[in-house]
C-alpha cells in the first residue's frame, strides 16, 4: 500500500463493541452472503482506528459501505441497424468516513473528501464472491477514504479559524434508526435477442419520415443489488431495477432551425414496459412531431394566458417544484473565496404561499403504484439506508416542508429519507420520487381550454398559449444550455432554466390551433406557480430518469434515480415566450440518401 504521513492505531475498546454488533447482525441473516459478510468484518476494522500523536478527536465516528452490483445491458439502433449492444457487470463501492462526531466532522467543506497525499483510489471491486478480495478492496477504498475525512476535519477548522464571520450552528449529520432488511435479489433474465430485435424495428419507423435527418431508438436496462452497511448497525439488501427505451429524432428547418425531441418509457421491470404496438405509436408520434416542426412557422414573441396540457404541466412542476423542494446547505469556505451554489427559490419561504390554496403537493417515494399504474420514483431506500417518508411539501398552497437528508438544514434536523445523490462537500442530495400534485378544484381540459379562448378575447390577444410538450429531461448541447442559462438568467427567470417548449401551438379564438416552432419561456420561475388559474380534471403521470444534471439533460453519465410526478393540467393566467436569437445553422448542402433498398 501506498504510503502514507499518518500513522493509524487500533483503539481496543471500540473494537469489542463493534465486533459485538457486527456478530449479532450476521446471525440475523448476513452469514449466507460473502458480499455482507466482507462489508461487515472490513467496516468493523476501520471504526476501531483513531490518528496516532494527538489526533484523538480524528478517530472514525461513522462509517458506511455501499456496493451496488449492476449488470447492464443496452442496444441501439438508427434507421433500421443496430448501432450499439454492450453488457457488462460491475460492482463499485461508495465507501464514507466521517471522522470527529455527529455536531462537527469532515463534511461541509469545500474541499470536503480531497487527499492530497499518496493513495489508492477507489476501483470497482472484484465479480467472483471472493472474501478475501472483497475485503481487500473495501480496505483499500477506506483508507483513502479515512485520510481525506482527516485532512478535511483540518482544513474545515482551519477555514473556521481564518473565518471573522460566525458560522451557522448546525449539527454536520443526524442520527437516524438503524434498519436491517436483508431482502432475497433475484434477477430476471433480460430477452436480450428479442429486445435487439424490437429496438431495431423501432428505429426503422423513421426510414419513413425523411424531414428527420438523425434519430435512434436505445433500450437499456440494470439489474442492481444494492448492499448498504453501517456503523451504527444499519443492514440492507434489496433490488434496485430500472430500465427504459428511449428514442430520439432531430430534423432541420428550412431556415436552419434544429428541432429535435427525445422520449423516455421508463419501468422498474422490462415486463412493465409497453408492449411492442405501443413503443411502435410512441415513436411514430416522435417521428410526425419532427415532420410537423419542420414544417411549422417561427413564433413570435408573445405575453398572454397559457394552459399547459397535463404531460407538459408535470414535467414544468417537475423543474420548478422538483428542483426547489430541497435546501443545500452553504459549505465552510476561505474568507473571499468565490462559491457557485445554486440555492432553493423556495430558500426562507416556508409559511408562504406558493401555488393557489385548492393546490397540495405531496412527495411519496414509498407508493408503488397510482391508479393501477406502477411508478418508478418507488424506492425502499434512499442513498444514506434510511426508509422514505411520504413529505407534504406544499399544503393548501402553502409552503410546509423541504425534502431532507441525513446532513442537518434550517427547521430540518433529521432525514426524511430523500437522499438519492452523491452531493457535493462530503453529503448527499435530496431529490423527489414520486411527486403528487393534487387540486381541488379542477374542471375537465376542454373548458380550461374555453376559458383559455375567453382570456384572450376579454385581453384583446390576438391567440392564446397551448403546450403540450417540453424538451424534458432536455436533449439540447451544452452549448445550448449555457445560452439557456445565460437568457434565463437575463430574463429574470430561475436561476435554473426550463426546458423550452416542444409543442407549442397558438389557440385563435375560433379554436383553430396553430404548431409554431423557435420559442422559449422568458421570466418563468417558481414565483409563476401563483399565477395559476385553474387545473384539469385529467392527469397524466410522467415518468423520467433523473441524473441529477442540470434540467436532467439527456446523456450524462452518472448516479440515476427513476422519477414520476402526477399532475392535472394548468391554466396560467399569464405567460411569457421569447423568440430564440442563437444563430441558425446552415441546412446541408446535399440531399439525404435515399432511405430504401433499390
Amino acid at each position: 500500500m501506498a504510503s502514507s504521513r499518518r500513522q493509524f492505531l487500533l483503539a481496543s475498546g471500540a473494537a469489542a463493541a463493534l465486533s459485538s454488533t457486527m456478530t449479532r447482525l450476521l446471525a440475523q441473516g448476513a452469514s449466507d452472503d460473502v458480499v455482507l459478510t466482507a462489508m461487515l468484518d472490513e467496516i468493523g476494522r476501520f471504526q476501531q482506528l483513531r490518528v496516532a500523536g494527538g489526533g484523538g478527536d480524528d478517530a472514525p465516528y461513522f462509517v458506511s459501505y455501499t456496493i451496488d452490483d449492476n449488470d447492464i445491458f443496452s442496444v441501439g439502433a438508427s434507421f433500421g441497424a443496430v448501432t450499439s449492444n454492450s453488457q457488462r457487470r460491475f460492482r463499485f463501492p461508495n465507501i464514507e468516513v466521517r471522522v470527529g462526531s455527529y455536531d462537527f466532522d469532515n463534511t461541509g467543506h469545500v474541499f470536503s473528501g480531497y487527499y492530497s497525499g499518496s493513495r489508492y483510489d477507489t476501483e470497482p471491486l472484484p465479480l467472483d464472491d471472493s472474501y478475501l478480495s472483497l475485503r481487500e478492496g473495501l480496505w483499500l477504498g477506506t483508507d483513502f477514504a479515512f485520510k481525506a475525512a482527516v485532512e478535511s476535519i483540518a482544513r474545515k477548522r482551519a477555514s473556521l479559524t481564518n473565518s471573522a464571520a460566525p458560522a451557522e450552528k448546525l449539527a454536520d449529520f443526524s442520527k437516524a434508526q438503524p434498519v436491517q432488511s436483508l431482502a432475497k435479489v433475484n434477477r430476471p433474465n433480460i430477452d436480450t435477442a428479442g429486445w435487439t430485435e424490437r429496438v431495431t424495428k423501432l428505429s426503422a419507423v423513421f426510414n419513413s419520415y425523411p424531414e428527420v435527418l438523425a434519430s435512434g431508438v436505445e433500450f437499456r436496462f440494470h439489474l442492481d443489488t444494492t448492499y448498504f452497511v453501517n456503523t451504527e448497525g444499519a443492514q440492507l439488501r434489496y433490488p434496485g431495477d430500472i430500465g427504459w427505451v428511449q428514442a430520439r429524432a432531430e430534423g432541420q428547418a428550412p431556415d436552419g432551425m434544429i428541432l429535435r425531441e427525445t422520449q423516455q418509457l421508463c419501468a422498474l421491470d422490462a415486463k412493465q414496459l409497453p408492449a411492442e404496438a405501443d413503443l411502435r405509436k410512441s415513436v411514430t408520434g416522435l417521428a410526425g412531431h419532427i415532420r410537423d416542426l419542420v414544417k411549422a412557422p417561427v413564433g413570435e414573441s408573445f405575453v398572454g394566458p397559457a394552459l399547459f396540457e397535463p404531460e407538459a404541466a408535470a414535467q414544468l412542476l417537475a423543474q420548478l417544484l422538483g428542483d426547489n423542494l430541497r435546501i443545500p446547505r452553504k459549505p465552510v469556505t476561505d474568507p473571499n473565496r468565490p462559491l457557485n451554489l445554486i440555492a432553493s427559490e423556495f430558500d426562507g419561504r416556508v409559511g408562504s404561499r406558493v401555488v393557489p390554496e385548492w393546490i397540495t403537493v405531496v412527495d411519496d417515494p414509498a407508493q408503488t403504484t397510482w391508479q393501477g399504474r406502477p411508478l418508478i420514483g418507488y424506492y425502499p431506500f434512499d442513498f444514506e439506508g434510511v426508509p422514505p417518508q411520504a413529505v407534504t411539501a406544499i399544503e393548501k398552497g402553502f409552503l410546509r416542508r423541504f425534502l431532507s437528508t441525513r446532513q442537518p438544514t434550517r427547521n430540518l434536523p433529521a432525514s426524511n429519507g430523500h437522499a438519492r445523490f452523491p452531493g457535493g462537500f462530503g453529503t448527499r442530495a435530496a431529490a423527489i420520487g414520486n411527486l403528487f400534485v393534487n387540486a381541488s378544484q379542477t374542471a375537465p381540459l376542454a373548458e380550461l381550454k374555453t376559458r383559455l379562448i375567453e382570456l384572450c378575447k376579454e385581453r384583446d390577444k390576438p391567440y392564446g398559449l397551448l403546450l403540450r410538450r417540453l424538451d424534458f429531461p432536455y436533449s439540447g448541447s451544452n452549448t445550448e444550455l449555457q445560452a439557456l442559462q445565460t437568457v434565463s438568467a437575463q430574463s429574470g427567470g430561475s436561476v435554473r432554466p426550463v426546458s423550452p417548449p416542444i409543442l407549442l401551438y397558438r389557440v385563435y379564438p375560433d379554436g383553430r390551433e396553430e404548431l409554431v416552432r423557435g420559442l422559449r419561456f422568458k421570466g418563468l420561475s417558481s414565483r409563476s406557480l401563483r399565477d395559476i388559474l385553474a387545473a384539469s380534471a385529467e392527469t397524466a403521470v410522467f415518468h423520467y430518469i433523473n441524473n441529477g444534471a442540470p434540467l436532467a439533460r439527456t446523456g450524462v453519465a452518472g448516479y440515476i434515480a427513476g422519477t414520476s410526478v402526477i399532475a392535472p393540467g394548468l391554466l396560467f393566467d399569464e405567460l411569457e415566450v421569447d423568440r430564440i436569437q442563437e444563430p441558425l445553422e446552415k441546412p446541408p448542402l446535399v440531399p439525404p440518401p435515399a432511405r430504401t433498398t433499390p
